[in-house]
């Protein structure tokens, strides 16, 4: 039994977080001490080439 609940609290540390992103922030890698966010802008993932116009969150075509 001990070697299930191992197994399962591997497997908790190797899942993915939820990819967090706002009006600002493409993709928000985490937060400093005071609160602010950090990571990539929607204009650095233009510019690099992450996203294409029109792919922006909530523009679905469906």
């Amino acid at each position: 039994m001990a070697k299930k609940k191992k197994k399962q609290k591997q497997k908790k540390q190797y899942e993915m977080p939820l990819l967090e992103q706002d009006e600002n922030f493409y993709f928000i890698a985490g937060y400093t001490f005071g609160g602010a966010p950090y990571g990539i802008t929607w204009e650095q993932a233009y510019e690099e080439g992450m996203i294409e116009d029109g792919e922006e969150d909530g523009d679905f075509p469906f």
